[in-house]
């Protein structure tokens, strides 16, 4: 909407720029000699000065259809034969040059070189029959064809800047459309695989209260209770990393390998929140999965901080791991796989010599 604006602005100053110079050539006609009349030459000058005039506006202001707006252009063209033929020297040539300044700005270039052409052609003739020094002639004449050439300069200027603001548009759309979904793939990673471990708990906790198991019941709802409050923390950590706030990564991997074996490697650096939460998200996932298929089997995390890239291997000994689709948390490796790769990073999973290796490597 405000290009829209902006671009007719700038063609209502173009118009009015161009009403402003018609009227100011007018006047220098009524002033200069031999002036319009009512007789005589005065009477083709007064002619041709209203011929023009009228052309010039429509073509001015687009009266009409558009396909009506070469021939307004030609009028005008011939509006300047006429005054040229009428007073040599005078400022009759300025009706064809501005026949060729809005050809250039409103018609195809094929249009606009062919009316260009010819009043080139009619300016030389008209000249010639009036018997004006060869300067003038050449002076005239290359003055439409410098026009053209510049109207043309200006016509490829304003298309690749139109181009530029599409672009533009769509960098912005597409850029919109990926924190949607950046967003969108946080809530579902963090929410739904909360809010689904606790609804198995609570329904659990339901039936054990349904066979007067109260004792146990209680400690499904405290198991319940931790589940919430780690689902809380998750979503704050979700949500700094929406804002950009650096991931403190190495920290976090600590706290989630409580009971695995965890090695860090290289200096620790700041990262983005997309690349920290890549890596974090990878491994809570991994985690996850080898709790649920190969309970009791041991696991080792090592993260190592490389010149240009940062590497998360999970690996645990035992049976083979998960398959790569129906996992049970809200991530998947699908979701890894994909996240790690809008970040410019890999991900990779798949069976070890002993188990389960789940590989990532992001840039940072």
């Amino acid at each position: 909407m405000f290009e829209f604006v902006t671009a007719r602005r700038v063609a209502r100053y173009r118009q009015l720029r161009s009403l402003i110079i018609l009227t100011i050539v007018v006047i220098a006609m009524f002033q200069d000699e031999p002036r319009p009349g009512l007789s005589g030459r005065g009477l083709a000058l007064l002619a041709g000065i209203v011929f023009g005039g009228a052309a010039w506006t429509a073509m001015t202001l687009r009266f009409g259809a558009p396909r009506w707006q070469p021939y307004t252009i030609a009028a005008s063209m011939l509006a300047g034969f006429e005054l040229t033929l009428a007073r040599p020297g005078g400022y009759g040539a300025v009706f064809a040059l501005a026949g060729v300044t809005i050809a250039c700005a409103s018609l195809p270039l094929t249009t606009a070189a062919v009316l260009t052409g010819a009043g080139a052609v009619l300016l030389v003739v008209a000249h010639t029959i009036a018997g004006s020094p060869l300067e003038s002639i050449v002076i005239w004449a290359g003055a439409m064809l410098l026009l053209f050439l510049l109207g043309n300069v200006r016509r490829e200027r304003e298309a690749r800047a139109e181009q530029n603001e599409l672009l533009a548009g769509e960098q912005a759309k597409a850029a919109a459309l990926a924190e949607r979904a950046r967003l969108a793939r946080e809530i579902h990673d963090v929410l739904a695989h909360s809010l689904s471990a606790l609804s198995l708990q609570l329904e659990t906790a339901a039936a054990l209260l349904e066979r007067d198991r109260a004792a146990d019941a209680a400690v499904i709802v405290d198991r319940a209770g931790r589940l919430a409050r780690d689902g809380l923390t998750e979503t704050r950590r979700a949500v700094s990393a929406l804002r950009g706030d650096p991931v403190p990564l190495p920290e976090l991997l600590r706290e989630l390998t409580a009971d695995a074996d965890f090695a860090l490697l290289g200096e620790p650096r700041d990262v983005t929140a997309e690349t920290g939460l890549a890596l974090y998200r990878s491994a809570q996932e991994a985690l996850t999965n080898v709790r649920k298929h190969a309970p009791g089997s041991s696991v080792d995390v090592r993260l190592e901080y490389g010149k240009t890239e940062i590497r998360l291997t999970v690996r645990n000994h035992g049976p083979a791991g998960p398959p790569t689709t129906g996992l049970s948390s809200g991530y998947g490796l699908t979701g890894l796989r994909e996240r790690a790769e809008l970040a410019g990073g890999a991900f990779a999973a798949g069976p070890s010599d002993d188990g389960w290796l789940v590989d990532v490597r992001m840039p940072g």
